[in-house]
């Protein structure tokens, strides 16, 4: 095959068109900046998707479970070896995504003997040298996108830009109760959008979503499963910044769409 250049774009078509369809029913991740660092949010029935990889470094991914396993234990490896061969200092978002899991999930996609790597990541930085790399999207096929004040990965492209657009425009130095109601209402738009069907319609307009499809949504995610929230926080008095928020942190915000 590798001796034909148009089986192997063909190949390649397949590859992208398989992993979109396994990914399209996967639960967003929402991420924001907000007064004293970064909130991620997300939904699931069981298996956490929100990590931390290194001390100001968070990992979240969608997909298959194993694969997500597997790439998160890889970001972990390559900051070690980073402080290993240089220093602590020199473990960035920038250097781990370009230079470690972007190649890493281009090369699975890439050589079509191997099995792609069915997941979606989502990485972020706690104040970094450059601030329009806090949050780091890469998707199957290696290719990655970064933003400074907020990110998401969805099922498809169209519920992760109907999320950032929800996003856009939030008060700057909100508090943590004020992030989690509006990452609560983004995901729920990116949720909604994941859920319509190709032939369905989009609402009240293209691509619209309204504030009780945003609570069906939230209230379905609740009774299937439950919301898991972690923050990277500049206030934390240790090394390691990051923290899972527990239920009572929740309940407020998740209140409002009972």
């Amino acid at each position: 095959m590798l001796d034909e250049p148009y089986r192997w774009v063909e190949a390649i078509r397949n590859r992208r068109e398989y992993t979109e369809d396994q990914l399209a029913g996967a639960s967003p991740v929402v991420a924001l900046a907000y007064d004293d660092g970064l909130l991620l949010l997300t939904s699931t029935p069981g298996p956490r998707k929100l990590f931390e990889v290194y001390n100001r470094v968070a990992f979240a991914g969608i997909g298959h479970p194993a694969d997500i396993e597997k790439l998160r234990k890889a970001v972990i490896d390559i900051a070690h070896v980073e402080v290993f061969n240089l220093s602590a200092s020199d473990v960035s978002l920038q250097r781990l995504v370009n230079l470690g899991v972007g190649p890493l999930m281009k090369s699975a996609f890439d050589e079509i003997f191997r099995s792609p790597y069915i997941a979606r990541v989502l990485v972020a930085e706690l104040d970094p040298p450059a601030a329009a790399e806090t949050f780091y999207t890469i998707d199957p096929d290696g290719s990655f996108h970064s933003a400074a004040e907020a990110a998401a990965i969805a099922g498809s492209s169209e519920a992760a830009e109907a999320i950032q657009a929800r996003l856009r425009g939030g008060e700057g130095g909100e508090s943590l109760d004020r992030a989690l109601a509006r990452a609560l209402r983004a995901w729920g738009t990116g949720r909604v959008l994941a859920g319509r069907g190709p032939d369905e319609p989009d609402g009240p307009g293209e691509g619209e979503v309204d504030d009780e499809e945003v609570g069906e949504a939230v209230r379905a995610a609740l009774a299937g499963g439950r919301f898991e929230a972690a923050v990277l926080e500049r206030s934390r008095p240790t090394k390691t910044r990051f923290r899972l928020l527990s239920p009572g942190e929740l309940e407020s915000s998740l209140a409002a769409f009972e």
